[in-house]
């Protein structure tokens, strides 16, 4: 079709014999039309002519024919003439700063690769100060790397462009749906002027079904006829339509098409692309406003992720200056500003759009960033002329984190235009377009390895017991996600953690008031299932302390003076089994012990602070009590009484001048003094005698000196025998005496317990 345009525009211009300068105003105009197809012949011409006459020293027209030549040529995909035309400014001396600019790019299109270093070398040196050219300086050997490099795809042509060209497939029921000029499926002439192609459409293709013909007779003949693989679900336009994309379930789709509005400048209509939405309710495509097109410039190419982010290409003001249209020469009053395409992202949730954010310029250029695709892995793919490729436009990936882009690499880039990324992550297999063939857009499948790998952590004790029910976090350092995951009765993740090739994770415990944390980092390089180890120590060691005599069995009724760090003292009488058991942290922190019992000297013990070890959980602390056998030593099982007597004998106060000793030399503590009887007599009799006698003995350390308030008679008469010997129960004079009995309790001033750090004995 461009070949049949261009043979038709010489016939013309040669029949009516125009001068020189007429064909230079009509290339002209055409060019500003952007009908490039028609223009070029004309310019080729004109720079022909100008070079020749020019050797034989007759000027006929400028230099500005070469570049108008490389600009039509350009635009309409001539890109081996395009390069002509550009070394001849070159060796003319010519060539400005874009002019070395566009034929660095043209180099790389046309696959000259062997030229790329002394051609950035010569425009180095022609423009020393060219940011651009530095770029591609700086950038050399990196594009080199990629030149020469092979990516793990696989490509192959997947529907060949026929009559027409084919781009941007996205799968569809048994086939996929993809944008296509090869057919006109009005009954008016729809050619578009500056391509001398049909307008494009949404078709469909079914490779299983693509070989099957019906009759004539058959309802898919006319529809074919008609219609020709043309998709009618959502009723196309009277423009461009496509491409076209789906949510991942469906029910929503993007199409890019053109705005109805057109705009003049020079007389030249413009159309800005627009994105039109559609949400599938029951089994309609109703259309919902995007708030986000605009008349002014233009909207395209969306693709939405699973958490309903939309990602679209646009060239609206915020987008990367492309450059500016200077009011003279001088370049002193900007009066315009040129845009390129960058990619946005905005949101759609509950009905409402959130405000486009450009991407910024980890992603973005100052040339065009087109085509976003965005996985269900949450990498985005996008075509560009803007970071460092192998010609045209190529592809690359993001993981949207802190970082530039990847290029994808051979043999899905190549040195012509690559673009319209898809691929399901899953499977591995998708979709690229590419002009890599005779500049003409085709369809390519391609299939890449799948990276199949999983982690699950087990948590454990460093006793190696297995902690259950605890929140293991993993961290995807590369996107900065975190996933929790809660361990079963094995201290195993409940479920494997899906891993991306590639990147660094962080696995960790955070622990909680008595484990402490424990963290791991894993990298995924191959393919396998994958176990970390997490092990916790002891956050908060437990401090339990026992009193013990000199055989190591614990005492009873053991009065523990502890001392806090603050200065204060609590105060605890120990149990059958002589233990008290706390956290030894904070505001509960102990730092030494006094024990006091009766006929023991006292025991003293300071507390560390913190325990070494490599897993300890409880530190035991034992304080031995040494009894004490000397003359002090109070034998209350000589405190006698008369029968039936309550008054004190002589050697019962030689016992009690001990405990009147004792109880002076310790200030602090209280006492109980209590008198038991045996079973004989009736209870309400024992009840009132040992009563009188504990008193008696009470009256009486009261006498030498003791404060009343520091001892306290009891009388238990038969309620606490040692023995069997109960009412109507035969039993020895021995055993009645073993009952009747004078004991000492140590008690607590205060009547309490310690406070709540106590964990228990």
């Amino acid at each position: 079709m461009r070949i049949l345009y261009t043979l038709l525009s010489i016939t013309i211009v040669s029949s009516l014999g125009w001068t020189q300068s007429y064909k230079a105003d009509y290339a002209r105009k055409l060019s500003k039309e952007l009908q490039f197809v028609d223009a070029l012949p004309i310019w080729e011409e004109l720079s022909t002519a100008f070079i020749s006459k020019k050797k034989k020293g007759k000027k006929v027209g400028d230099y500005s024919f070469l570049r108008m030549t490389v600009q039509a040529a350009t635009l309409s995909e001539g890109y081996v003439k395009a390069l002509y035309w550009s070394q001849q400014l070159v060796n003319k001396k010519q060539a400005n700063e874009q002019d070395w600019i566009n034929m660095i790019e043209l180099i790389c299109l046309n696959k000259k690769y062997n030229r790329l270093s002394n051609v950035i070398d010569s425009a180095s040196v022609s423009f020393p100060n060219s940011m651009e050219i530095k770029s591609w300086k700086n950038n050399l050997s990196l594009i080199n790397s990629r030149i020469n490099s092979t990516s793990d795809y696989t490509l192959s042509l997947y529907k060949k462009a026929n009559k027409g060209e084919d781009y941007a497939a996205f799968p569809y029921k048994k086939g996929i749906l993809y944008t296509s000029n090869e057919y006109d499926h009005g009954f008016i002439n729809r050619s578009y002027n500056r391509t001398n192609q049909n307008f494009t459409d949404i078709a469909y293709f079914d490779p299983n079904a693509s070989t099957e013909k019906a009759k004539f007779y058959q309802k898919a003949f006319w529809i074919d006829l008609f219609y020709k693989n043309q998709w009618r679900d959502i009723k196309r336009t009277k423009s461009h339509d496509g491409p076209i994309s789906f949510n991942q379930d469906y029910t929503m789709a993007f199409i890019t098409t053109n705005e109805p509005i057109v705009d003049l400048e020079d007389r030249v209509k413009f159309s800005r692309l627009k994105l039109r939405v559609f949400k599938l309710e029951g089994s309609n495509w109703n259309e919902i406003v995007f708030p986000f097109n605009s008349t002014d410039f233009s909207t395209g190419h969306a693709s939405m992720d699973t958490l309903g982010n939309i990602y679209f290409a646009s060239d609206r003001p915020g987008s990367m200056v492309k450059n500016f249209i200077y009011a003279d020469s001088s370049k002193l009053k900007i009066i315009d500003t040129i845009y390129s395409s960058d990619i946005y992202k905005t949101s759609y949730i509950d009905g409402e759009w959130s405000t486009p954010v450009n991407l910024g310029a980890n992603i973005n250029t100052q040339k065009e960033e087109l085509f976003p695709f965005i996985s269900s892995k949450g990498v985005l793919y996008f075509s560009s002329n803007g970071w460092p490729g192998i010609g045209g436009l190529d592809i690359f990936s993001s993981e949207l984190v802190n970082a530039f882009p990847e290029h994808i690499g051979n043999p899905v880039n190549s040195n012509a235009d690559d673009f319209a990324y898809y691929v399901n992550e899953s499977t591995g297999k998708g979709f690229i377009s590419s002009n890599r063939v005779d500049w003409i857009d085709q369809i390519y499948a391609f299939t890449k390895p799948v990276f199949k790998a999983e982690l699950v952590a087990q948590l454990k004790t460093c006793k190696d017991v297995p902690m259950k029910n605890k929140m293991v976090q993993i961290v995807d350092l590369t996107k900065n996600i975190a996933t929790a995951i809660k361990t079963d009765a094995q201290g195993r993740t409940e479920e494997p953690y899906k891993l991306e090739k590639g990147r660094k994770y962080k696995i960790y415990y955070v622990g909680d008031d008595v484990n402490r944390a424990d963290s791991t980092f894993f990298t995924a390089t191959t393919d396998g299932e994958f176990e970390v180890k997490l092990t916790s120590y002891y956050k908060k060691n437990v401090t339990k302390l026992v009193a013990k005599n000199e055989k190591g069995l614990p005492l009873e009724n053991v009065m523990m003076n502890l001392f806090k760090h603050d200065g204060t003292v609590i105060k605890y009488l120990t149990p059958a089994n002589g233990s008290y058991s706390w956290r030894n942290e904070g505001t509960n922190l102990i730092d030494s012990v006094k024990m006091n019992l009766i006929n023991h000297d006292d025991g003293r013990l300071a507390i560390p602070v913190k325990f070494d070890g490599n897993c300890i959980d409880t530190v035991s602390l034992p304080v031995v009590m040494t009894t004490n056998s000397g003359d002090d030593f109070i034998r209350l099982d000589l405190v006698l009484y008369n029968l039936d007597k309550f008054s004190l004998r002589p050697e019962s106060k030689v016992e009690l001048d001990k405990l009147v000793k004792y109880m002076t030399s310790h200030p602090e503590l209280m006492v109980e003094l209590s008198s038991h009887t045996d079973s004989r007599a009736s209870t309400k009799y024992n009840n009132t005698l040992s009563e009188n006698r504990s008193k008696s003995c009470v009256k009486y350390i009261i006498s030498k000196g003791i404060p009343k308030e520091r001892i306290i008679a009891k009388g238990y008469g038969e309620t606490k025998l040692v023995n069997k010997c109960k009412d109507k129960v035969p039993c020895s004079e021995a055993d009645h005496q073993a009952n009747r009995r004078t004991e000492l309790k140590l008690l607590d001033v205060s009547n309490q317990e310690l406070n709540n750090n106590k964990l228990g004995n």
